[in-house]
C-alpha cells in the first residue's frame, strides 16, 4: 500500500517534492465514505533545506468494477475535481477583482488530483493539524454552527450571482463543466423506495408520538417523493447558483475557540461531488433541516432572515443589487416550493446520524451483491430513539407551517 501510494504522490506533488518519506497514519472507518476511501498520510521531504512536513488526506475513489458501473462513482470525482480545479479558481479570481477583503475561501487546500482508468484520487491539507474538527453527527449542530455555515453559503452563493449577472457568457461556460451527479444517482437507485422507507419508518416510530393530522400529513409526503426529485428539481425557475450539494453536518469542519470549545471560529467545506448548478434553496433546506436543534428549529424564518441578508451584503459587495436579481419575497416563495428536498434529504441523514459503524454495509459490498446504490442505507437502525428524537420535532415544524 506505501508504495502505491508513493507513486500517486510522486505523479501528484511532482512540482512540489522529488524524495518523499512517508507514514500512513490513519484510514476512514467504515461509513464514513460511500464512494470514496480517506487515507491519512504525513510526508517530509528531503529536498531542500527546510525539510516541510505535509499533513495530507487523499481521498481515493472506490476501485471495485461492478460499482463503478452501476453507479456513476468517477463521474462523482471528475465533479469535484472540476470543482477545485476550475470553480474554485474561477471565483476566487472574481472576488479578487473586485477587492474582496474576506473573500469566499472555505475549503481545504487541494495540492492535486490524480485520474485513472479504474481511480480517481484527490488530495488536501489534513485540516485535523490545523486544529479543526468534525462535529458529533448525533448531535444537532448549535446555533453558532448553524450562522457560520449559513454565512458561508451565502457567501459562496452570492459569487454566483453576481458573476452570471456581470459576466453571464463566463458564468455560463463554467456551469457547462458540471456533472449532475444528483441526477446519474437517481437514475441508477430506486429513490423512490428509499426515502419512501425512510418516511415510513420515521412515521412508525412517531406513531405514539404525535397527534393523527400531523402523522395523516407526513404519511402522504411519501407521495411527493417522485416529484421533488423528477419535476421539482429538474425543472426549477428562477434565481440559480453553483450549490455545494451535499449539506448534511459530516461534510463541515470547524476550528473552535481553545477558551470555548463550542464556539467555532471557522469553517471548512467538503465533499463537493454532489455540486450542480440550481437553486440555493437545495442548500440551505438540506443544511438546516439536517442540521437544526430542537431549541432553534423555531427561529427558522429568522435564520432564513439572516441568510437573506449576508446575501444582499456580499452580492452588494460583488458590484450586483440582489433587490432586482433576487427580491426577498421571491427568495420566500422559493423557500416555500422547494425546501421539501431538505426535509426529504433530512429523513436519510437523521438515519444515518443515529446508525452506529456496524450497521453500515458498504457500498462495494452491496454492489458486488447485485444490489443498486440504495441497498446501503436498506437496514433497521437499532438506536431508535436518537431516529426519534432527531425527526419528531422537524416533522412538527414542517407540518405545522405546511411546508409538505
Amino acid at each position: 500500500m506505501e508504495n502505491e501510494i508513493r507513486s500517486w504522490l510522486s505523479v501528484i506533488l511532482k512540482d512540489n517534492i522529488d524524495n518523499l518519506s512517508l507514514h500512513i497514519v490513519g484510514n476512514s472507518e467504515k461509513g464514513d465514505g460511500y464512494v470514496g476511501d480517506i487515507i491519512f498520510v504525513t510526508l517530509t521531504s528531503e529536498k531542500g533545506k527546510s525539510n516541510p512536513e505535509y499533513s495530507l488526506v487523499l481521498k481515493c475513489s472506490k476501485r471495485s468494477q461492478v460499482l463503478r458501473d452501476s453507479a456513476p462513482v468517477k463521474e462523482a470525482f471528475i465533479n469535484e475535481i472540476y470543482i477545485y480545479e476550475k470553480v474554485l479558481p474561477a471565483f476566487t479570481q472574481f472576488q479578487t477583482a473586485k477587492n474582496i477583503r474576506n473573500p469566499f475561501n472555505s475549503v481545504p487546500k487541494c495540492y492535486g488530483t490524480l485520474v485513472t482508468d479504474n481511480m480517481e484520487i484527490i488530495v488536501f491539507e489534513n485540516l485535523k493539524s490545523k486544529g479543526y474538527t468534525l462535529w458529533d453527527k448525533k448531535k444537532p449542530l448549535t446555533r453558532n454552527h448553524i450562522e457560520m455555515v449559513i454565512e458561508e453559503y451565502a457567501k459562496f452563493h452570492a459569487v454566483s450571482i453576481a458573476m452570471n449577472d456581470q459576466q453571464p457568457e463566463k458564468f455560463g461556460q463554467l456551469i457547462d463543466g458540471f456533472v449532475d451527479i444528483f441526477k446519474c444517482f437517481l437514475e441508477s437507485t430506486d429513490c423512490e423506495t428509499l426515502f419512501g422507507n425512510n418516511v415510513d419508518d420515521i412515521h412508525g416510530l412517531l406513531k405514539d408520538e404525535l397527534d393523527d393530522k400531523t402523522l395523516d400529513v407526513w404519511k402522504s409526503f411519501r407521495k411527493q417523493i417522485n416529484y421533488i426529485f423528477t419535476e421539482m428539481i429538474q425543472e426549477m425557475n428562477g434565481v440559480k447558483v453553483i450549490r455545494h450539494g451535499d449539506c448534511w453536518c459530516n461534510n463541515f469542519m470547524f476550528k473552535h475557540d481553545n477558551k470555548n470549545n463550542i464556539l467555532p471560529l471557522e469553517v471548512a467545506i467538503l465533499d463537493w461531488q454532489i455540486s450542480v448548478y440550481s437553486s440555493p434553496i437545495l442548500d440551505l433546506s438540506y443544511f438546516v433541516f439536517a442540521s437544526i436543534s430542537k431549541d432553534d428549529i423555531d427561529d427558522l424564518n429568522d435564520i432564513l432572515e439572516q441568510y437573506y441578508e449576508k446575501l444582499k451584503f456580499y452580492t452588494t459587495q460583488l458590484g450586483s443589487n440582489l433587490d432586482v436579481l433576487y427580491p426577498k419575497q421571491e427568495f420566500l416563495n422559493d423557500w416555500r416550493k422547494y425546501c421539501k428536498f431538505g426535509i426529504l434529504m433530512s429523513s436519510l441523514v437523521f438515519k444515518i446520524c443515529a446508525t452506529e459503524k456496524d450497521e453500515v454495509l458498504d457500498i462495494a459490498d452491496a454492489a458486488e451483491s447485485g444490489n443498486d446504490f440504495g441497498k446501503a442505507f436498506d437496514y433497521e437502525v437499532k438506536n431508535k430513539s436518537a431516529l426519534k428524537n432527531r425527526a419528531k420535532y422537524v416533522v412538527q415544524y414542517v407540518v405545522k407551517n405546511n411546508l409538505i
